[in-house]
């Protein structure tokens, strides 16, 4: 039984340890929407679901 206690403790560390698993992703730094304006940047985030995630380009001139 300890044994297995071991096991599952170790698969739980490596697991976590992986990139990509186990990680809160965040959320979108721009806003989400079903279409993005033609001078904003579009991605895929998990917190828009099944939208895009809209960044508005860096202000010139700063």
């Amino acid at each position: 039984m300890r044994l297995l206690c071991v096991l599952f403790a170790v698969l739980l560390l490596f697991s976590m340890a992986t990139p990509g698993y186990g990680q809160y992703k965040g959320t979108c730094k721009g806003h989400c929407a079903s279409a993005c304006n033609k001078k904003d940047e579009w991605t895929f985030h998990q917190s828009c679901k099944k939208k895009y995630c809209c960044l508005s380009p860096p202000k010139k001139g700063k």
